[in-house]
């Protein structure tokens, strides 16, 4: 059903879309491009409010997170609709909710569990064989990313699009790909940027033709020479080309909704500290263990040198075991060095007399 108002007199809504569905008019897309002149910011705020405004009150339904509660998203009245939390791991919290009509025509889905985060690759990953595609882990514990050069919102949303739908779709061709201002996030934030952008395709399925679309942001933190990103919002689906319209406006409507649970958010925070405590802790713990190795080293290299430095010199450190007194001798060519009461010292085979008592050679 297409949203009340589509092809009206409002200014807003009477744009074409043209040549995306066989010059089929897409209000909701018309609505999106007169926004996207505005401002960032309230220029979000505007689109997310009219996807909410042409939505019929009433159609809506809360779908809780029931894994661990962490969210709640509306989703339309009727429809079929599945998904939650999943976690990867104790900083890895992932969201996959799909929705589909009830004469099963229509499918939708708000992003995805099997995409994770993305880590940009660096000459000396490189050399050591993090090439494009490989997993790579680090922190403590590990937390695994892919090895992937930064693909913007559309170059993302044409990628994530073939692998969507290329199984579903016997012809799936692309009939718009833009950039965008990116709706949910912020596209400067410090150190993290993003991008948007999305992708409509002519789809082919069963013999029936369909759109397919997605929208995509993709999020780039970089700091001190090295980068991760991911896609901060995902959204896509699947409909008849006469549903389209509608289907864009709800599932915009769909994600402008989604609510994050305050008490959930403080309990990832608090694995988010902990993991960074443990982390510092292992840090602190394998740079005591460095330093100790360092200096068992650098005694090590020490006692080499000094007796290197005694060879190049003629001297050797002995020891009396009667006294344990150290003291340097002349090396000579003899094999033992001997020592008499007066501390006469004599480098010789055989003892030079009852009175000398042998050394000891020692280590510095």
């Amino acid at each position: 059903m297409y949203p009340q108002g589509c092809g009206g007199s409002s200014p807003l809504i009477r744009t074409k879309l043209p040549e995306i569905i066989d010059g089929g008019r897409l209000c909701a897309g018309a609505i999106r491009r007169k926004m996207m002149g505005m401002i960032s910011r309230t220029r979000s705020l505007i689109f997310l409010a009219a996807a909410g405004a042409l939505a019929q009150p009433g159609s809506w339904t809360i779908l809780q997170d029931t894994a661990e509660r962490a969210f709640s998203v509306e989703v339309p009245r009727g429809w079929k609709a599945q998904g939650g939390m999943l976690r990867k791991g104790p900083l890895d919290p992932r969201v996959q909710i799909d929705m589909t009509s009830p004469d099963g025509r229509v499918t939708m889905r708000i992003s995805d569990f099997g995409i994770g985060r993305f880590t940009v690759p660096t000459q000396q990953g490189v050399r050591l064989g993090f090439t494009e595609g490989k997993p790579y882990s680090a922190g403590q514990p590990p937390t695994t990313t892919i090895v992937a050069r930064y693909r913007s919102g559309h170059e993302f949303a044409d990628l994530y699009g073939q692998a969507r739908f290329s199984k579903i779709c016997q012809t799936l061709e692309a009939k718009s790909i833009k950039t965008e201002e990116p709706v949910f996030n912020a596209a400067h934030n410090g150190p993290a940027s993003t991008t948007a952008g999305e992708v409509v395709y002519r789809c082919v399925a069963d013999g029936q033709e369909k759109v397919a679309f997605v929208y995509a942001e993709t999020m780039l933190y970089e700091m001190q020479g090295t980068g991760n990103w991911s896609p901060a919002s995902l959204l896509s689906f699947l409909a008849p080309k006469d549903r389209a319209a509608a289907t864009y406006t709800m599932l915009f409507h769909s994600a402008a909704s989604f609510t994050e649970n305050p008490q959930w958010t403080m309990r990832q925070a608090q694995i988010t500290a902990s993991q960074a405590a443990a982390a510092m802790a292992t840090f602190r713990r394998t740079l005591q263990e460095t330093q100790a190795r360092y200096e068992r080293w650098s005694a090590s290299m020490s006692g080499q040198a000094r007796n290197f430095s005694d060879a190049l010199a003629g001297r050797t450190l002995t020891v009396d075991p009667r006294t344990g007194q150290q003291r340097e001798v002349w090396t000579g060519t003899g094999a033992t060095r001997w020592i008499d009461p007066l501390g006469t010292v004599a480098s010789l085979t055989l003892s030079p007399g009852s009175s000398f008592r042998a050394l000891q050679d020692t280590a510095h």
